[in-house]
């Protein structure tokens, strides 16, 4: 169930995506609530996984964060890059905005479950004070911050007229 959605199949459209059937089998748990209540468990046990696993394996050298806006939500997202320039999902923590207590919660989680903050680490960031803040908070004087380019490009191209931001804007890059 859970691949059928990520790929974009609809609960509505479940039982259709997995062919026919002989016609003494009967098919059972296709309908779409019963599909969406698979999805919420399964992907709600691969976040409980995700939130909870040990970090201390891993080596980190360098955190992105940013936080996604999905409705009225915010989801802060720290993704670390390791020494082999491997990517992992560190954690995800909701809040109202990226404030400095919610910064400060997902980073503390993140040292809580074996993330180092005895050697220096770079962290990337779209240029928030309450994060910065955090990053120190948690990190202390290791921790090297960066503002985010991509973030940066785009707050000088929301200042200038629409005539230039693309001219300006690929200057930039």
């Amino acid at each position: 169930v859970q691949e059928q959605i990520l790929v974009g199949v609809s609960t509505r459209g479940y039982a259709r995506s997995l062919g026919d059937e002989p016609d003494e089998v009967a098919s059972r748990g296709t309908s779409k609530s019963a599909v969406s209540r698979r999805f919420v468990e399964a992907t709600g046990e691969a976040l409980r996984e995700m939130q909870t696993r040990d970090l201390s394996d891993l080596s980190i050298c360098a955190t992105m964060i940013d936080g996604i806006h999905m409705a009225e939500h915010l989801v802060l997202v720290a993704l670390g890059i390791d020494e082999r320039g491997s990517k992992h999902i560190l954690g995800l923590y909701e809040g109202a905005t990226e404030n400095a207590t919610v910064c400060t919660s997902l980073l503390s989680d993140l040292a809580g479950r074996g993330l180092r903050t005895d050697r220096a680490m770079l962290f990337v960031i779209d240029g928030g004070e309450a994060l910065r803040k955090a990053i120190r908070e948690v990190f202390g004087n290791r921790a090297l911050v960066q503002r985010c380019q991509v973030h940066k490009r785009r707050n000088v191209e929301d200042h200038l007229p629409e005539s230039v931001k693309k001219t300006i804007g690929k200057s930039m890059t």
